[in-house]
Parts: structure tokens; C-alpha cells; sequence
């Protein structure tokens, strides 16, 4: 056991900027970054402030890391799993630190049409996955309620989508 904590590598810091530009290639090669995620990253790895700074430059430079692109490609592969909505959206590229210019271009053009449409797929999830309980204790049972709409939140829709479900609900116990 000692030896263990006695061969743990400590902290190394760079010696230059050119290291620390290597080294945000490298990480580029497992996924995209953000500015701020890479310079973040950079640090962890022992980087200065300076250091990331001017690897983060370099990088902007030569078009390697453009977080404009980065943002559409974490929208489109967000877009692409269809059953969540648009606060999920900013929560998603606000844990990634994209630029708070950029989430506001990206949640403008999630439409609500589409936000209507993503919540149509939610709902249908949520009936699909609770069929059972659904016929054991009736759509009118106030826990069916409830769990419809915490699903719907953790989804990150507002109320406006929620009645989507909650209507579909009510036409269910109407057939």
C-alpha cells in the first residue's frame, strides 16, 4: 500500500506553451471541446493560465477548435435523441461551457413546433413505458399524474408541454 501512494505521479506543470498546445491535441483526438473546456482541461493537465490561453489561441487560430461548430454538433446530437426539450437543451450546453451567445442563437432556432413534437415523443414514452400501471390504477389516479409530470420536467419541458402528456392521458380514459 505505501508503495503505491510513494509511485503516485504528482502534478507536473508544462514548461511551455507549445507543450501545452500538444497536449490539447491530444485531448482533441478523444472528443471536441469548448474554450473553456479545453482551457479548464489544460490546467487540470498542468498548464498555466497563460499557457492554456495561448494553446486555446492557437488552436481558435488554425480552426482546430471553432466552438461555433462544437455547439451545432452537441445540438445536433442532442436533436437527434427527439424527446426532450428546450431547458434540458440549455442545461446540456451549458454543462459543456458553451458561450452564452451561442445557447441563445442554438434555443432560438429549437422552434416550438419542434418542442411540441419532441414532447409528443416524450409522451409517448411515458405511456409506453408505464402501460401496466396505467391499466392497474386508470389514468384518473393522481399518482399517474404526477409521475407524468415529473417525467416530462426531468425532460426539460415547461408546463405548456407537460399538458401534452396530461391530455393524452385524459383522451386515453375518455376511449
Amino acid at each position: 500500500m505505501l508503495n503505491r501512494s510513494l509511485t503516485k505521479k504528482t502534478k507536473l506543470e508544462m514548461q511551455s506553451s507549445a507543450e501545452a498546445y500538444d497536449k490539447a491535441l491530444d485531448l482533441l483526438n478523444y472528443h471536441d471541446f469548448s474554450e473553456k473546456a479545453m482551457t479548464d482541461r489544460l490546467k487540470k493537465k498542468g498548464a498555466t493560465d497563460e499557457q492554456a490561453k495561448e494553446a486555446v489561441e492557437k488552436l481558435n487560430e488554425y480552426g482546430i477548435l471553432n466552438e461555433e461548430r462544437y455547439a451545432e454538433r452537441v445540438y445536433a446530437a442532442w436533436l437527434s435523441k427527439g424527446s426532450y426539450g428546450k431547458l434540458h437543451l440549455q442545461a446540456e450546453l451549458t454543462k459543456r461551457s458553451i458561450k452564452q451567445e451561442l445557447i441563445s442563437t442554438i434555443l432560438e432556432a429549437f422552434t416550438s413546433d419542434l418542442e411540441e413534437e419532441h414532447a409528443r415523443k416524450a409522451a409517448s414514452i411515458f405511456l409506453n413505458r408505464n402501460k401496466k400501471k396505467i391499466a392497474l390504477l386508470g389514468t384518473k389516479d393522481p399518482k399517474i399524474y404526477g409521475a407524468a409530470s415529473r417525467f416530462m420536467v426531468a425532460r426539460g419541458f415547461s408546463s405548456r408541454y407537460v399538458r401534452i402528456l396530461l391530455e393524452e392521458l385524459h383522451f386515453d380514459d375518455d376511449m
